[in-house]
């Protein structure tokens, strides 16, 4: 089975021809006011995506050079094409992902899996999908998760009013961990593990603990203390505690295969 560079030509055609079109609709008189974001076109704002798309000639470059690497370690009588609801889709979302160079990664290792036999039953069509819902916290996160293949302890934590059973809202990621990622704060992190639960990728379980130990060195981090002397100093008067719910998160079965797939 070959692919056919044609049709990822046709698609990428297509989106240029539809290009002036847009441009010419807001360059209109009667919409140039509707057609400005504080003082900046919409086709000023737009531009800098014309060189984010990539056209087939360069995809073509990049995936022979980046799938040649990976398959050279497999032994040629486990090589094969790879099925085109894999690749097809693929292939399309690198037009305009191919930037990211996280998300890039795991697709070519995603296609270079779906290239080996020996990887027939973890590669699936619907991991296509999962990482052009991603963006690079989501793939960095799910990284740091799927490094531990067992229950990991988890927090809801809270501020909360000593004694008397009532927290501040909103003052605490939704979920913690005791770790963030460079670049992205505790509450992207929190956000990122609900994504990756909507993906079906982690199971986040409320209320459902792997033991005690480890929950104390979750509320002590610097994060969460320095949180609550904030509201300490916001509110004097009151007597201020972190608590909340100690809760577990995993890796699924579809999360494993996703990682072993893309990786």
């Amino acid at each position: 089975m070959t692919f056919d560079p044609e049709s990822s030509k046709e698609i990428v055609n297509e989106a240029k021809a539809l290009t002036p079109e847009i441009y010419k609709d807001v360059a209109k008189p009667a919409l140039q006011e509707v057609g400005s974001v504080t003082g900046r076109t919409v086709k000023a704002l737009l531009s800098p995506l014309r060189g984010l798309l990539w056209g087939w000639e360069r995809i073509e470059e990049y995936v022979e050079s980046e799938v040649k690497k990976r398959l050279d370690k497999i032994p040629e009588d486990k090589r094969k094409s790879p099925d085109p609801e894999i690749a097809v889709p693929l292939l399309q979302a690198l037009t305009y992902t191919a930037q990211n160079e996280t998300l890039r990664e795991m697709y070519v290792n995603l296609l270079a899996n779906s290239m080996n036999t020996d990887k027939n039953n973890v590669v699936h069509p619907s991991f296509v999908e999962i990482i052009k819902q991603m963006n690079s916290l989501d793939a960095k996160v799910f990284d740091e998760l799927s490094k531990t293949n067992a229950y990991q302890k988890i927090m809801n934590p809270k501020i909360m009013l000593k004694g008397q059973g009532k927290f501040f809202s909103n003052a605490t990621p939704e979920w913690y961990a005791g770790w963030t990622i460079e670049g992205y704060s505790e509450f992207d992190v929190s956000a990122s593990m609900v994504r990756l639960s909507k993906f079906g990728l982690i199971e986040l379980m409320f209320d459902r603990t792997a033991g005690k130990d480890g929950y104390d060195n979750i509320k002590q981090t610097r994060f969460l203390e320095s949180i609550l002397n904030t509201y300490k100093l916001a509110n004097p008067t009151q007597e201020l505690e972190i608590g909340g719910t100690e809760s577990i998160l995993y890796v699924n079965e579809y999360g494993l295969q996703f990682k072993n797939a893309c990786k």
